[in-house]
């Protein structure tokens, strides 16, 4: 059943998609208040359809920020850079979109749809093509069940304009992480165009609803001095995707490195506490936790940070020396753990030499 989303939810979705995010997708909280202002200019509610009452025929529309993530903080976009891109597409597929969708549900990410549906008066569709968020442009179910990533229209703030077409989405990937340094860092999109009938087939059903749910819990346990550490724990657990959820790390943040490589934010975070040392590898995202030195958590499951008080996701860019975290490990939707997605977003294609192993496999041997 169809949902509408106000104002009042945002903050929820917000929260919740940090948690998701791995600590990529772009700050939840500009996305937040990007998301906020468009209701209010438009005075009236979005409406969140569950990918199964997507008409066959119809056609949906992903819209999504490419680029660095620390370049965001400095240049928020008004918002205008996705109307064009999607106008622009629209021309290109010589018809108009029936509805919106996000590419990954992490992070800025999971609103750059809610708030240009906002804009243009289109419904949003409950799902994504990541169940978390990822720095490639192939790294969604969309292509690995066939839907091309282009054709594909990027703007900048400057509303310069890129129409791109290529033969593959790998060589959609290559064009746009030069095309991001060339346009000014980051670049809103309009792409991986598809039908009804591919969203039923390749997209990560019922997560924009997910991450409200868990942002909701989060922040009624706040407002009524509970946990939230458990009442988060309980959300996710209490999902189909994300039901293998735990707590792994508690500590300080001693050591954090970073730096841009092309539109990537590269590094790492090194966690001092009771259980020893923990080190995050980060690639816009957080792959892979290590404790004292053995896999405590890796992608594609979840390696979340949050604030050791209040339960807040901390994004890759935001992570800083001596801040008091606990870090969160949790499964993804079946879909992500396929063989043929493994091949595309399991730690070999981040160059992480060693074998994806489940997250409750993994705590069930730490336990032994």
């Amino acid at each position: 059943m169809s949902r509408l989303i106000d104002i009042a939810d945002i903050q929820d979705i917000a929260a919740g998609a940090a948690v998701l995010g791995c600590g990529g997708g772009g700050d939840p909280y500009v996305g937040a208040l990007m998301t906020q202002q468009s209701l209010r200019s438009a005075s009236r509610p979005v409406s969140l359809v569950p990918a199964a009452d997507v008409p066959d025929e119809a056609l949906v529309v992903v819209i999504a920020g490419i680029g660095a993530p620390p370049v965001l903080i400095e240049k928020i976009p008004n918002g205008s850079e996705s109307e064009l891109a999607l106008r622009h597409l629209e021309k290109h597929l010589g018809r108009r979109a029936d509805y919106l969708m996000s590419a990954e549900v992490g992070g800025l990410n999971s609103l750059f749809p809610l708030q240009v549906a906002a804009k243009v008066g289109l419904p949003v569709v409950d799902a994504d093509g990541m169940g978390r968020a990822f720095p490639k442009l192939e790294m969604t179910s969309f292509h690995i069940f066939g839907v091309p990533t282009t054709p594909m229209a990027l703007v900048n703030e400057s509303g310069d304009l890129v129409l791109m077409q290529t033969h593959s989405d790998q060589q959609a990937e290559h064009f746009v992480k030069h095309l991001a340094v060339g346009m000014g860092g980051i670049m809103s999109s309009a792409g991986f165009a598809q039908s009804g009938a591919d969203v039923k087939r390749a997209a990560v059903p019922g997560t924009l609803s997910i991450c409200q749910d868990i942002g909701r819990a989060l922040r009624l346990a706040r407002q009524q001095r509970q946990d939230p550490f458990a009442a988060l724990l309980a959300a996710m657990r209490g999902t189909e995707y994300y039901r293998h959820a735990h707590l792994i790390f508690e500590g300080k943040i001693t050591d954090v490195e970073r730096h841009i490589t092309g539109r990537w934010s590269m590094g790492h975070a090194r966690m001092e506490g009771p259980k020893g040392v923990l080190e995050v590898a980060v690639q816009n995202e957080l792959l892979v936790a290590r404790l004292n030195g053995r896999t405590a958590a890796i992608v594609p499951d979840l390696v979340a940070v949050l604030d050791e008080d209040t339960a807040q996701a901390i994004t890759a860019e935001q992570l800083r020396y001596g801040q008091r975290v606990r870090v969160l490990a949790a499964s993804v939707p079946p879909i992500m753990r396929s063989p043929a997605a493994l091949k595309v977003w399991g730690p070999q294609a981040f160059g992480i030499d060693e074998p994806f192993v489940p997250i409750e496999q993994l705590v069930t041997a730490s336990q032994a």
